[in-house]
C-alpha cells in the first residue's frame, strides 16, 4: 500500500483534496490499522493541528463519512499521477497549463484537480468548461467499482450504487458553489459564465447543459442582492423617464442600469431559454421596462420609446425569440414616427386575437411586454384618428336579446382566474372578431379591428380557467353561432367610413 507523503500540505481555502487522507499521509485502499498508525506519525511530526488530525482519523475511520474524502482524492489515478495531482503548481501558472495538465488525469481527478486550482482564482471561462467538461465525463459505475475493490482490500464495507451517485452530485456542487465564490467581487463572474454559457448551449448535449445548470444555479444564488440592487436602479430608471420622457439624461441612466443588468442575468436568461423555462425573479426588470414602453406609447412619445427600445433590443435580443418581437415593436413605432397621429397599419395580422392556452400558462416577460406595446401602439394610433370612430369600435354593441348566460367584460391583465362569466366573453368575443376579421377591406377596417383585437388581447390572452367552465362555454359558442355571427355584423355596422361612403376620417389634433 503506498504511502503518500503529506509534507509541504497546505490546503487552500476550499481544497477537499488536502482533506483527510492528504493530511494523514494515507490513500483510501488504507486498513483501520494503517489509519492508527499514519495518526500517530503525522501527531509525532506535527503535521497539522491535533484538532484536524483527530477529525481527519475520525472521517476515514467511519464508512459513511469517508465517502465524501474518497471521492475527492485522486483514487481514479495510478500512483504516479497521484503525486502530479498534489504537486503544487507556481501561483502564475497559466490556465492552459492547468487544463493541459487536468488531461494526464481521469474524469474525477480532472475535477478534483481544476476545483482547486479554479478557487484560488476568479476562473476563466476555459477553466469552468473544463471543470464541467471533467464532470460529465465522470463514470458512475467505474469509481462505485473502484471504491468497492478499495473498501474490501482495506477491509471496509462497500457504499451502495445511490450513495456513490449522491456523493458525486454533492462534490459537483461544492465545487460549483466554491468556483462562484471566488469571484471578488461577485460581477466579476458575469462575463467568463456567460461565454461558458453560450458554449455549453452551443453543443447542443443534454447531459452537458444539465451538469452545467448547477454551476449557473450556484451563479443566480450568489448575485442574488446584486441583482436585486439592478431591478431597483432600473426601476428608478423608469420613473425618472416617466416623469420627464424628453431628458437625454434619464434615457442614459437606463441604459447604463440595464446594461448593468444584462450583464448579471444574461447566463442565466440564456439557460432558461433553452429550457423553456419561467423565472419570476428575471421577470421583474423585462416586465417594468415593457411597460415603461407601453407608458411611453400611449402618451405618444414614440421617439422616447424608441430610444428605449434600442437599448432594451440590446439587453434583451439575445434571448430566443426575444428578438423578433421586439424587432415587431420597432417596426410599429417607425411607422408612427413616420405618419404621425394618422399612422395607418398595413398588416390586419399584426394585432390578431391570440387563444389563451389555459393551465398551465407559460409566456415569457419579454414576449408578452412586447405584445402590450403592440397594443397600446395601434391603440393610440387609431384614437388619434377619429375620437368618435375609436368609441364605436373599442366596445362590440350590446347583444340583441338579452341572453340567460351572464357574459361579463373582463379586466385588463394577465394571468387571472376567470370565472366563467369571464371565460364566456373571451370565447364569445374571439368567435365575432374571426367573423369580422373576413370581412376586413382597406386601412380603415384594418385600423378598426386591431383596436378590437387589441382590447380582446389586453383582456383574454392570458388567463387561468377551469376546464368544465371551457368545456360549457365551447358548447355554447356552438349553439349561439348565428347570434355570434349577428353580433360582428352589428360591429361592422358602427363603423361610421361603412355608411358615410366618401366621409374622410377627421384626425384628432396632438
Amino acid at each position: 500500500m503506498a504511502i503518500n507523503s503529506a509534507n509541504n500540505a497546505s490546503p487552500s481555502r476550499f481544497d477537499p483534496s488536502a482533506r483527510a487522507f492528504r493530511l494523514l499521509g494515507i490513500d483510501p485502499g488504507a486498513t483501520a490499522s494503517e489509519i492508527r498508525s499514519a495518526l500517530g506519525r503525522a501527531r509525532e511530526m506535527h503535521i497539522a493541528p491535533e484538532k484536524d488530525l483527530a477529525e481527519a482519523s475520525a472521517i476515514v475511520l467511519d464508512p459513511v463519512r469517508r465517502l465524501a474524502s474518497e471521492l475527492s482524492y485522486p483514487l481514479d489515478s495510478t500512483p504516479d499521477r497521484v503525486d502530479l495531482f498534489y504537486t503544487e503548481r507556481p501561483a502564475d501558472a497559466s490556465d492552459d497549463d492547468i487544463l493541459q495538465t487536468s488531461t494526464q488525469f481521469a474524469p474525477l481527478s480532472a475535477a478534483n484537480f481544476i476545483a482547486r486550482h479554479a478557487v484560488r482564482r476568479g476562473a476563466s471561462s476555459e477553466l469552468l468548461l473544463g471543470l464541467i467538461d471533467a464532470h460529465n465525463s465522470i463514470d458512475v459505475m467505474e469509481i462505485y467499482r473502484t471504491l468497492q475493490a478499495l473498501r474490501n482490500r482495506a477491509g471496509w464495507p462497500p457504499p451502495s450504487l445511490a450513495s456513490v451517485r449522491d456523493g458525486l452530485d454533492d462534490l459537483l456542487d461544492a465545487h460549483c458553489v466554491a468556483a462562484i465564490a471566488a469571484y471578488d467581487p461577485i460581477e466579476a463572474a458575469a462575463e467568463p459564465m456567460l461565454e461558458a454559457t453560450r458554449w455549453i448551449l452551443a453543443t447542443r448535449e443534454p447531459p452537458l447543459i444539465q451538469t452545467h445548470s448547477l454551476l449557473l444555479e450556484a451563479y443566480r444564488r450568489a448575485i442574488a442582492k446584486v441583482r436585486a440592487k439592478a431591478d431597483q436602479q432600473v426601476d428608478s430608471a423608469c420613473q425618472a423617464l416617466e416623469q420627464h420622457s424628453g431628458d437625454a439624461s434619464s434615457v442614459e441612466r437606463l441604459a447604463d442600469a440595464l446594461h448593468l443588468w444584462a450583464s448579471l442575468c444574461e447566463p442565466l436568461l440564456l439557460l432558461d431559454a433553452h429550457q423553456e423555462l419561467n423565472d419570476g425573479d428575471a421577470k421583474v426588470t423585462p416586465d417594468r421596462v415593457f411597460g415603461l414602453l407601453g407608458e411611453l406609447s400611449s402618451q405618444r412619445h414614440y421617439r422616447t420609446a424608441q430610444q428605449v427600445l434600442e437599448h432594451a433590443l440590446i439587453v434583451f435580443g439575445s434571448i430566443p425569440d426575444a428578438a423578433a418581437r421586439l424587432a415587431e415593436v420597432g417596426d410599429i413605432l417607425r411607422e408612427m414616427l413616420q405618419a404621425g397621429s394618422t399612422a395607418i397599419v398595413q398588416n390586419p395580422e399584426l394585432a390578431v386575437p391570440v387563444r389563451s392556452s389555459g393551465f398551465p400558462h407559460v409566456r415569457t416577460a419579454a414576449v408578452a411586454a412586447a405584445a402590450l406595446l403592440v397594443m397600446l401602439g395601434l391603440l393610440v394610433a387609431y384614437w388619434a384618428f377619429d375620437g368618435e370612430a375609436a368609441l364605436s369600435v373599442a366596445s362590440a354593441p350590446n347583444p340583441p336579446e338579452a341572453r340567460a348566460e351572464p357574459e361579463l367584460l373582463p379586466p385588463v391583465g394577465k394571468g387571472q382566474r376567470f370565472a366563467r362569466e369571464y371565460v364566456r366573453y373571451c370565447r364569445f368575443q374571439e368567435e365575432r372578431l374571426r367573423v369580422v376579421k373576413q370581412q376586413v377591406r382597406g386601412p380603415e377596417d384594418i385600423r378598426a379591428y386591431n383596436a378590437l383585437a387589441s382590447d380582446y388581447n389586453s383582456r383574454c390572452s392570458d388567463f387561468f380557467y377551469q376546464d368544465e367552465d371551457l368545456r360549457a362555454v365551447k358548447e355554447e359558442v356552438t349553439a349561439k353561432q348565428k347570434i355570434l355571427e349577428a353580433d360582428a355584423e352589428r360591429i361592422l355596422s358602427t363603423w361610421p367610413w361603412r355608411t358615410n361612403v366618401g366621409r374622410a376620417p377627421t384626425a384628432s389634433p396632438r
